[in-house]
């Protein structure tokens, strides 16, 4: 059966003021199948862990699930563990890895060059786009050909929204083809590679490969890292950042104008969702 989700969420239990689970799943009942979710482990404990484990299971039903997880800092970086049920927060990554040997490991914010490859080696693989620090529009094509240079074969390459304040109108989908809707079917069929990451407009494949306008008959145009996509891309990530960069000082200035803080967070939702 194929599967609509987005990886890489993060709800209340993460603080930043982030939505609680029940607002989110109102949000995305209607218009996905499941998300996966990464809770930051620095900012919540195992307590509050638990209870938001508990919190995903009742929400979860025939229509929509929540699989829970953590994205733990440490020094490869920040590793995703899709699936985690028990509460892991060490900058060690060995140990890491060796908490979680059940949960599908990616590692995100490659751009950042914390990757340690000994690390790299034994996760499932890594987060290609990130729509939160990169944009939802296009992906990081000139990073894609240096990261399929880099990175070993064999490992999946996955999109995710990292949502936190902002739930974007635009998201960047991971469509799965899993043999069940339960959470270790679908987390199976990421870790085999048996998905399509897209936002609409692109598309690209486990492996890397892009593509723009996936129809209905199949991917559409292939596009490489010779193609002048790549210097769009650039451009687009620039352009995107600079933006992000203006919203932040105009908050900065509103606070200065005595603009109380939920407005202000309601103003920039309401632009950033767009974006």
């Amino acid at each position: 059966m194929k599967l609509r989700g987005i990886l890489h969420n993060h709800s209340e239990c993460s603080k930043e003021g982030c939505y609680p689970l029940e607002t989110l799943y109102n949000r995305w009942v209607s218009k996905i199948d499941f998300a996966a979710m990464t809770e930051h482990a620095e900012r919540t404990t195992a307590e509050a862990f638990a209870s938001y484990v508990q919190s995903c299971d009742e929400l979860s039903n025939e229509h929509f699930r929540f699989i829970p997880g953590l994205e733990v800092a440490t020094n490869s970086g920040d590793m995703l563990l899709l699936g985690c049920r028990k509460f892991i927060c060490t900058t060690d990554p060995f140990q890491v890895l060796k908490e979680a040997e059940d949960c599908v490991i990616l590692l995100a914010h490659p751009e950042e060059g914390h990757i340690i490859p000994a690390i790299l080696q034994q996760v499932d693989g890594f987060e290609g786009w990130n729509s939160g620090h990169m944009g939802g529009y296009m992906p990081p094509l000139d990073w894609f050909r240096i990261w399929k240079r880099q990175f070993s074969k064999g490992k999946i390459m996955t999109g995710g929204n990292d949502i936190h304040k902002v739930d974007p109108k635009r998201k960047i989908l991971t469509i799965v083809e899993s043999l069940s809707d339960t959470e270790a079917g679908i987390l199976d069929a990421i870790r085999q590679g048996n998905f399509l990451t897209s936002n609409g407009i692109f598309s690209f494949t486990p492996d890397g490969r892009v593509f723009l306008a996936k129809g209905k008959s199949g991917p559409g145009f292939q596009i490489t890292g010779r193609n002048p996509f790549a210097l769009l891309a650039i451009c687009y990530r620039a352009l995107w950042r600079a933006f992000n960069c203006c919203i932040e000082n105009g908050a900065n200035v509103l606070a200065f104008l005595g603009i109380d803080k939920q407005k202000r967070t309601s103003l920039n939702r309401l632009i950033r969702q767009h974006l």
